[in-house]
Parts: C-alpha cells; sequence; structure tokens
C-alpha cells in the first residue's frame, strides 16, 4: 500500500482524507502518483507530497 507525505519545517505530514482524519492509503502506486502530480501543480516545490509505501509489520 501507498500514502503521500510531505516534510514541512522538519516535520512529516501524511495526506488525510477527505471525509475523515484517517490517512489517505493507496492500494497501487500508480494512483498515490497521478494525486500526488495533480497536487503539486499548485503546490511549491518546499512542499511537494511524495509517494511513500506502507511498509506492513510481520508477525
Amino acid at each position: 500500500m501507498f500514502t503521500l507525505i510531505r516534510n514541512i519545517h522538519g516535520l512529516t505530514e501524511t495526506l488525510k482524507d477527505s471525509s475523515s482524519q484517517l490517512d489517505k492509503n493507496f492500494i497501487h502506486i500508480s494512483d498515490a502518483t497521478n494525486l500526488a502530480k495533480k497536487l503539486n501543480r499548485n503546490t511549491v516545490e518546499d512542499l511537494q507530497w511524495t509517494v511513500h509505501e506502507i511498509i506492513e509489520p510481520t508477525v
């Protein structure tokens, strides 16, 4: 799974789902990449979103 993150003044921010306060997660990297491109069109370079793979803990 994938999510979008960005760093603001040394703090990592994760994109939230618009209908809740939960992190927005993607199953396919292409979906995450497409949304990041759309969001970054109107975002200054220092605040750009990047795709981050979610590493699930193993049991």
